[in-house]
């Protein structure tokens, strides 16, 4: 029996499932990674989830055959070269070639929402279409584009990049330097940005003081859950946006290449789905042509952080197990 790792590197926290040739999943393993976002220094982060995760799941590292690995970024997935991670501040890096390296055993690196897609495609809901495209919302906001089973990266590995989509010319700025990105609205960080911004243009207060003191560099979709609940009208204000900003998306993927579903993930919709799934399927339905987005599917993930990981492993498995 062959075993295998995959690890999702997010922009707060890596997680790492261990996984036998079937896809069961043996072990799981999660780890903060701080604000130190050097490479270096988160790596080994990642490396030490990895070896967590292979003792959890009572086996030895020589026992895993190899790795997939998901990153917050476009990836030339023929040279193994991660193109640009805004949220960690990383271009041009030869991540492929690190990680096995580190690991001592193939790695074959990706996207993360690609690998999220992939993995809801072969293990979720999903799998009952064979055109989809996975809307990932967490610190910032990734797709991946499935079509007739294949996942489409396209010429420049951009294709799916749908966070770096311009929906507000003149917008708020973006990590990757451009104005307007839907990342910069409906990501965790658009959301926390708004938020900054009407405190300071309008004194308007918010619960979140309260609830996470420390929110202004990072937040929880539980805490932001917490503010709503508690009518912080600035907090339900700002996630509404993002909410609407995402059905946007939706409506842009159905009226340009004519999916069959659309699956949405990442901790910000697992957490708030209550919220987000009924004003994107408003938006859906007055933004889409020719009654495009009448009845369209929009599925929630139910693999939940698995789904990233469990991707990745699995594309270890297709590329490595038959060698």
């Amino acid at each position: 029996m062959n075993y295998y790792a995959g690890i999702d590197l997010g922009g707060t926290k890596t997680y790492c499932v261990i996984i036998d040739e079937k896809g069961n999943i043996l072990a799981r393993e999660k780890m903060k990674i701080g604000t130190d976002k050097n490479i270096e220094s988160v790596l080994e982060i990642v490396t030490e989830c990895y070896k967590a995760a292979v003792l959890r799941a009572n086996l030895t590292e020589n026992d895993i055959f190899a790795a997939g690995m998901a990153v917050p970024s476009a990836v030339n997935t023929d040279k193994q070269i991660l193109l640009n991670a805004p949220n960690l501040g990383w271009k041009n890096i030869k991540i492929g070639e690190i990680m096995t390296e580190k690991l001592g055993k193939p790695v074959f690196v990706d996207n993360d929402v690609n690998l999220g897609t992939f993995g809801e495609y072969t293990f979720g809901k999903a799998k009952e279409y064979k055109n989809i495209y996975g809307i990932f919302v967490g610190t910032g906001v990734g797709g991946g584009y499935i079509h007739d089973g294949k996942l489409i990266r396209g010429a420049s590995f951009t294709a799916g990049e749908i966070g770096h989509m311009i929906i507000k010319q003149g917008g708020t700025q973006c990590n990757c330097g451009n104005q307007g990105c839907l990342e910069a609205i409906a990501g965790k960080v658009g959301i926390i940005k708004h938020i900054e911004r009407k405190i300071e243009e309008k004194g308007k207060t918010t619960k979140l003081d309260e609830i996470a003191p420390l929110w202004r560099k990072s937040v929880g979709a539980s805490a932001l859950h917490k503010a709503i609940n508690s009518k912080d009208k600035l907090v339900i204000k700002a996630v509404e946006r993002s909410a609407e900003a995402i059905g946007v998306a939706c409506s842009n993927v159905i009226n340009t290449i004519g999916v069959d579903a659309v699956i949405l993930g990442g901790g910000i919709i697992e957490e708030l789905s209550d919220i987000y799934l009924p004003i994107i399927r408003l938006t859906i339905q007055e933004c889409s042509m020719a009654n495009g987005g009448s009845n369209f599917p929009v599925i929630i993930s139910e693999l939940g952080d698995d789904a990233v990981a469990l991707g990745a492993a699995w594309q270890a498995v297709e590329i490595y197990g038959n060698k």
